[in-house]
């Protein structure tokens, strides 16, 4: 999570209804621009109806985001109702613009080496998807297999080619969680039952399209102790000022949970009801435990995405020594 369409009705009906295999069917009929760089793997740039389809799904982001969080995302000063969510994401899709569906193809076919040398494991079909940002504030993300690049999508230390790889590398985690586990450890989070999002927060929750949910935990030393916690982003404040969204009032808080076991529920350590939790900045262990290469601390998908994108675009990290052990679990049989 790190730019209109007036084509509605049918087009919003199909889009709620659309399977993953009629969404490769829709592209091949509309004739979309494919890559086919990476081996087994097929890069199609999306048409407007295959990207509605992907946007408006009911999937665990859609379920996840709280009534705050739509209306910060819609500008409303009043209540918006998930339907009306949904149209608000299928109308920010936009046909292809051939100078933007160049440039990403130009970032594809840099990192056709590097994720083929790594290893890295993308589903047979990946969608690229062009939106005019009103539905993410102007920031890149990935819902399903699809990667959504609004607007010009820049980010400030980011090349175009180490942007995709972090938002790739969203979409290969889905594809392979056994794997991304395996690589969650390498910077201390281990699995843990789903979280059961604490009801004492759920009304200011913002819900990550990358990583919706929390599944993993870090054990942490702080005051002496040693609980569990897991990164969750909360609103600080629910009134917005002309020209903020929600990105201004995120707040990160690491949480403290009882892990569930597999098949279980994790849930929040309560004191007298209220949420055990703690800043990033205060005197515990999780950022030095994180490794250090990246500042993008709010999910250990994040990190990892972002120490990925490292290792894809050979540039020059804080922790080599991280890198390097990513890197061997990347190459180890699998």
């Amino acid at each position: 999570m790190h730019s209109v369409i007036t084509r509605r009705g049918v087009l919003l009906g199909l889009g709620a209804t659309l399977a993953p295999l009629a969404w490769a069917q829709k592209q091949q009929q509309d004739g979309a621009e494919t890559f086919t760089g990476f081996p087994g793997t097929r890069v199609r740039f999306a048409s407007v109806e295959a990207g509605q389809s992907v946007l408006t799904a009911d999937d665990e982001w859609m379920a996840a985001t709280s009534e705050f969080q739509r209306r910060a995302v819609m500008g409303s000063a009043e209540p918006v109702t998930l339907e009306a969510f949904r149209r608000w994401n299928a109308e920010a899709v936009l046909p292809w613009p051939a100078d933007q569906s160049t440039r990403w193809r130009v970032a594809l076919e840099s990192l056709v080496p590097s994720f083929t040398a790594l290893r890295i494991p993308l589903p047979s079909e990946v969608w690229l998807i062009a939106t005019n940002g009103q539905e993410s504030a102007n920031a890149p993300y990935t819902r399903a297999n699809a990667v959504v690049l609004p607007g010009e999508s820049t980010m400030a230390g980011y090349t175009d080619s180490m942007l995709l790889a972090h938002e790739l590398w969203h979409v290969a985690s889905r594809h392979a969680p056994a794997l991304a586990s395996r690589l969650y450890a390498e910077i201390g989070f281990e699995p843990m039952a789903p979280l059961a999002f604490p009801e004492a927060w759920a009304p200011v929750r913002i819900a990550n399209p990358d990583a919706p949910q929390n599944r993993h935990a870090m054990q942490i030393q702080v005051g002496g102790r040693t609980p569990w916690v897991t990164p969750v982003l909360v609103a600080a404040r629910t009134a917005l000022q002309p020209g903020e969204t929600f990105f201004t009032v995120m707040d990160v808080r690491l949480l403290e949970v009882e892990p569930g076991p597999v098949g279980g529920v994790s849930r929040a350590v309560l004191r007298e009801g209220v949420p055990v939790w703690h800043a990033l900045q205060a005197r515990h262990d999780y950022l030095r435990r994180l490794g250090g290469n990246t500042g993008y601390v709010i999910h250990c998908e994040e990190a990892m995405a972002d120490n990925v994108a490292l290792l894809a675009t050979a540039m020059e990290p804080r922790n080599p020594a991280l890198l390097a052990r990513i890197k061997a679990v990347l190459l180890a049989p699998r």
